[in-house]
């Protein structure tokens, strides 16, 4: 599963997005504000995270390292 990652330049994460689908006629749609040295990463979600119920937890445990044009996440150290 893919989710939205906001990250600073140095790979710290700002806020997470899970995929949704709403039913029925509800919106979906769900905007990140990009502050000045930001970025929006659409990133593979490791299946040992895939039991989190909430991705706030990546915060502290996990950043975004962009290899050639692929963004993904690692442990932080």
């Amino acid at each position: 599963m893919k989710i939205s990652v906001l990250a600073d330049e140095s790979g710290k994460i700002v806020a997470t997005l899970w995929p949704v689908e709403a039913e029925g006629n509800r919106p979906t749609d769900v905007h990140m504000r990009v502050g000045a040295g930001q970025k929006v990463h659409h990133v593979l979600l490791p299946e040992e995270l895939t039991h989190l119920r909430s991705l706030v937890s990546l915060h502290d445990t996990h950043r975004v390292e962009v290899s050639g044009q692929e963004a993904h996440l690692v442990a932080r150290q």
